[in-house]
């Protein structure tokens, strides 16, 4: 925020300092137009003078006089015309490099956001998995101890594994993914995903209302990550209730699937960045929620590539609320 604040100040200051600088010069220029039309003027004065023997003579009757002038005004309004246009270009100029550099500061912030949170949930699981095979080590433990550390363990390396999985299908979505499209029951396929993510979650309540036997043209592993992604966020962004209502319904020519949650909610403005690869709500430093900011980013390009549609509604109770239609 205050490379940015900054960057804002640094280039109000140039564009004031050019724009000034601009008008002093133009101001220069019209003042040295009217000094040398002045003396041609006086030079025009003299010449009439000395060959009529007239001391005082009228500007407006001399011969070029009309020429002289018309030539001021031209001039003049060269010089202000070139000074807008220069002045305009100037100002598109320093507001195209100041946009650039704002995009490469938050490309920056939002790298800077991913490596600290992936250090942080590459090192959690990690740190688990070696706390459990020292004990094992240097311990001897009842069979239920062994089996719930293992249990544990085994967990934790799946966490590594879907993690892994995430950086994976980030990198290869835009170029060297393949999509594979299958038709399916996918009123079955979600309902099989919603209960297989319930009993990993057995303190989640998920509420189901999905309209049987839509069959639909899928890749399958692109939308199992989707689902996943979702329940995964409906359930870590909802610290009070753990309630997830999913819905499928068909709609004309339409499949509309619903997730909506009763947690902290996404505030409006927040609602098209979430989707950019990298991005996630607050400071790294201080945010206590595990992410990557990949899963969303993940699950717009596959809801695109099926020439879909996805959008972020505030919930009836004030959570998160997401409509994908396909």
């Amino acid at each position: 925020m205050k490379n940015k604040h900054g960057l804002s100040i640094l280039s109000f200051i140039v564009i004031l300092y050019m724009l000034m600088a601009l008008l002093w010069w133009a101001i220069l220029l019209l003042r040295h137009n009217q000094e040398i039309f002045n003396l041609k003027i006086e030079l025009l004065k003299e010449q009439q003078q000395n060959i009529l023997g007239i001391s005082e003579i009228d500007i407006v009757d001399l011969e070029h006089y009309p020429a002289l002038m018309d030539t001021l005004k031209r001039e003049k309004n060269m010089i202000v015309g070139e000074g807008v246009v220069f002045g305009i270009t100037l100002i598109i100029g320093i507001f195209l490099i100041y946009n650039a550099s704002k995009r490469v500061l938050l490309a920056s912030e939002k790298q800077k956001n991913f490596l600290l949170s992936i250090t942080h949930e590459l090192k959690s699981p990690l740190a688990s998995i070696i706390l459990i095979l020292s004990t094992f080590v240097k311990r001897k433990l009842p069979y239920d101890t062994i089996k719930e550390l293992s249990n544990d363990g085994l967990g934790e390396s799946i966490r590594l594994e879907e993690l892994f999985n995430k950086i994976l299908t980030a990198t290869r979505i835009d170029k060297a993914y393949e999509f594979n499209f299958e038709l399916v029951d996918f009123s079955s396929f979600l309902n099989n995903l919603v209960t297989s993510f319930q009993k990993l979650y057995p303190d989640g309540k998920i509420s189901l209302n999905i309209e049987p036997n839509i069959n639909l043209k899928i890749d399958k592993e692109g939308m199992v990550s989707v689902i996943k992604n979702l329940l995964e966020n409906a359930y870590k962004y909802s610290p009070n209730s753990k309630e997830i209502n999913v819905s499928l319904n068909s709609e004309s020519d339409k499949i509309i699937m619903t997730f909506s949650d009763h947690g902290i909610g996404i505030p409006k403005e927040e609602r098209k960045k979430v989707f950019e690869q990298f991005y996630r709500i607050g400071n790294e430093d201080t945010r206590e929620s595990k992410g990557t900011g990949l899963g969303l980013y993940i699950t717009k390009k596959v809801i695109l590539a099926h020439g879909g549609k996805i959008e972020i509604k505030e919930s009836d109770s004030g959570g998160t609320k997401v409509v994908i239609s396909l």
